[in-house]
Order: structure tokens, then C-alpha cells, then sequence
């Protein structure tokens, strides 16, 4: 009863779920391909909230037991709980199909709060991170020309890649050679991405291939 309800019965679910996508895309069934969709969505929201929760008995646990690291715990409890509230108050008209439910003053609060955390720390963070990776992918070429393992073909071809890269990311005046060199450097990039996305589609096929066919069984107890 055990193997029944821990390996076959996950193993005949996932495997029926996906049988069934592969048919709603194959064969003309709008609905039924409609309807697995937002069972996946309901399915990802659930384990969304009850990863949020996790967090916050992960900090909260860490925080009453003194652990190393608790003053980073609070600061991450103290916004991961406005930002839901904030963002909790913003849906709720909306969620309760009634635009009335709450003044407009704490709806224009709740919106300021989510907005300037959204203006004012992710996309900082995001835009600092991503002027990193530059002096990071040419840190790394520096670190493995001086590896003794090392390809030296393939480090120099790396090496001159991510100097192309960092001179196009340089905020030169956009004109003239500058402006042809940084729509050659776009061409490649998204060249690069597309040869990304190829094998990450490739990947979940196969991936989706092998759960079907039962070869894997990430979802069973085994």
C-alpha cells in the first residue's frame, strides 16, 4: 500500500497530466488545454504562498534561537511582510470584486509602498548585478589564463569575447563606427540566446519525455 501511494500512483498522475497537455496540444482541444494550464497555475500560487510561509519560519526560528545571522533574519522578515501586506491590500478590491472596499488614501499608500520598493530596491539591485557580470566574465578569462588546466585556445577566444562585450557596454556617444560595432555585438548576442533557448526547449523535452515514458520519477518517493 506504501509503494502504491508514494511511487505508482505519483508516477500514474504525472504520466496521465502529461499524456493529456501532449493531446490538448496536438489535437484541436482549446479547453481542455485551457483548463491544465490553470489547474498549473492555481498548483504554482499554492506553492508560492507555502514557500513564502517556509521563509518566514525559517527567519523566524533563526531569529528566536539566536542563530548567526539573526539581524539579516529581521530585515528580511520586516520587508517580506510589508511587501505582502502592501501587495495583499493592493489586490484584495480586486480578489473581492469590489473597487469600494477600501479608501482610496490606503490604496494610494499600498501602491506608493509597492512601487518605491520596486523602483527604489529591485531594479537598483537588478541593474547593479547586471553591470557586474561584465567585470566578472572578464575577471574569470583573466583567472583562467593563469590556470594550469587550462584550454589556451578557448581561453583567449573566451578572454576576447567578454573585452567585445564590456567595450559594447562602454557609454560611448552612439554614432558612427560605435553605433555599427554595438549592432554587430547584438546580432551575436541574440544569436547566443536563440542557441540558449534551442537547448533549453530541447532539455524539457526530454525531460518531459522521460517523466511520461515513467523512465523518470522526480515526483515518486524513491
Amino acid at each position: 500500500m506504501e509503494r502504491l501511494f508514494k511511487q505508482i500512483l505519483p508516477t500514474l498522475i504525472a504520466i496521465g497530466a502529461g499524456l493529456l497537455m501532449l493531446v490538448g496540444y496536438l489535437v484541436p482541444v482549446p479547453d481542455l488545454t485551457a483548463l491544465l494550464v490553470h489547474w498549473a497555475v492555481v498548483v504554482a500560487a499554492f506553492a508560492l504562498i507555502l514557500g513564502f510561509f517556509n521563509v518566514l519560519r525559517v527567519h523566524l526560528t533563526r531569529f528566536f534561537r539566536g542563530k548567526k545571522g539573526w539581524p539579516y533574519s529581521i530585515a528580511l522578515l520586516i520587508t517580506a511582510l510589508v511587501s505582502f501586506g502592501a501587495t495583499t491590500i493592493r489586490l484584495l478590491p480586486g480578489l473581492l470584486d469590489d473597487p469600494t472596499l477600501l479608501p482610496s488614501s490606503i490604496m494610494n499608500i499600498t501602491r506608493q509602498i509597492s512601487d518605491g520598493v520596486f523602483n527604489h530596491v529591485i531594479l537598483p539591485l537588478e541593474a547593479g548585478a547586471a553591470g557586474l557580470i561584465a567585470f566578472a566574465l572578464v575577471l574569470a578569462a583573466f583567472r583562467l589564463m593563469r590556470s594550469k588546466r587550462r584550454n589556451t585556445v578557448e581561453a583567449i577566444i573566451f578572454l576576447i569575447a567578454a573585452l567585445i562585450v564590456l567595450l559594447a557596454a562602454t557609454p560611448l556617444p552612439n554614432s558612427g563606427w560605435i553605433a555599427t560595432f554595438r549592432d554587430g555585438v547584438g546580432f551575436l548576442a541574440l544569436a547566443g540566446m536563440r542557441g540558449l533557448l534551442i537547448g533549453v526547449g530541447l532539455g524539457t523535452l526530454v525531460v518531459g519525455v522521460r517523466i511520461i515514458t515513467g523512465l523518470d520519477r522526480p515526483h515518486s518517493d524513491i
